[in-house]
């Protein structure tokens, strides 16, 4: 997600207000990226404490004041330590407090306390936490479900991106772009007489210009051969020679 926003950044020369993705997107690593970017990050975010019987982080409130999480009975969780390897800090509660609690059973079998993790980027997950329940972030989901899972499926569907029928990662590239390529032109067909509305629709249907020919090795039969490579529009860092044969120079 990061190479496809910085790519398209720099290629459109554009500065995203925002960046919209499904659950998939929504990892420490993106989500710490994007808010330093000044970029809001509208995804949502995965409920692993929904999936466990006992009582999940969003059941805790954090003290930033005093450094501690609050359980549901009152009972404070301290601090610990820190987990350089995950880049966290860890917070646990009284084993006398927690083993004596009436509702132990629903938040620990452990007779040490219960313990909680806090990423040390927590805050960006509480800022994007705290877009769910905004207008703007509802509107760029129902955005996403009209724009962008359609052309997934169309792909899927009607232009058999159900599975790749070739190998190797730039020759998937390939496959994948052609299939985009088709997509685009059936959408420059519908314009019409009609001109983009947009410079980066009109940018990506202007066709690139090709790069100076490099000097090569020699082919067979001893004929000097040259390779260009391919214009990088959509690079995933593959490097596709093009062999071209060299013209004579005209007398």
């Amino acid at each position: 997600m990061l190479d496809l926003l910085w790519r398209s950044t720099f290629r459109w020369k554009i500065r995203p207000r925002q960046v919209t993705g499904d659950t998939t997107y929504g990892t420490l690593r993106n989500i710490t990226a994007i808010e330093q970017a000044n970029i809001r990050a509208y995804v949502p975010l995965s409920d692993y404490d929904g999936r466990r019987p006992f009582f999940g982080k969003l059941d805790f409130d954090y003290d930033p004041e005093r450094d501690a999480y609050v359980c549901p009975q009152g009972q404070l969780l301290r601090f610990a330590n820190h987990l350089h390897t995950y880049r966290a800090a860890r917070y646990q509660a009284d084993a006398a407090a927690c083993n004596a609690c009436p509702v132990k059973s629903r938040c620990t079998t452990s007779p040490n306390g219960r313990t909680l993790r806090r990423s040390l980027d927590e805050a960006y997950f509480e800022r994007v936490r705290a877009y769910h329940d905004t207008e703007p972030y509802k509107k760029a989901l129902r955005k996403r479900k009209v724009w962008v899972e359609p052309l997934f499926a169309e792909a899927k569907e009607w232009h058999g991106m159900d599975r790749f029928r070739l190998r190797r990662l730039w020759k998937v590239n390939i496959e994948a772009l052609l299939i985009a390529a088709g997509q685009n032109i059936k959408r420059l067909l519908a314009f019409g007489s009609r001109r983009p509305r947009r410079m980066a629709q009109a940018a990506a249907l202007r066709p690139p210009g090709l790069p100076p020919i490099q000097p090569g090795r020699r082919g067979l039969g001893h004929r000097r051969c040259k390779y260009a490579p391919r214009p990088e529009l959509f690079s995933t860092g593959c490097f596709i020679p093009l062999r071209v044969r060299a013209r004579k120079p005209e007398n």
